[in-house]
């Protein structure tokens, strides 16, 4: 069963979308941030958050690799912060 999700966006200076999304299902209630494209599709954005949400339920396999990588200089596209309720 996919978990219920409710997304509330908005846009940015730099034209791209902060997209706040809450879930609730089976995998437990969560809450994160995601940064979109203009022109991604919205079934895409809600696959992502969905696809997480489904791993975060087996905490030892997940991370969050932008909370991981304080010393990466590389610029990560699609960031998702993902947190528990």
């Amino acid at each position: 069963m996919k978990p219920k999700i409710k997304l509330q966006s908005k846009k940015l200076p730099s034209g791209r979308y902060q997209i706040y999304f809450s879930t609730s299902g089976p995998e437990g209630d969560w809450y994160g941030y995601l940064l979109a494209e203009p022109r991604t599709p919205l079934q895409e954005v809600v696959m992502k958050i969905s696809r997480h949400v489904e791993a975060a339920a087996s905490p030892d396999r997940y991370f969050q690799p932008n909370l991981f990588s304080l010393r990466s200089r590389e610029v990560r596209v699609n960031r998702i912060f993902l947190f528990k309720r």
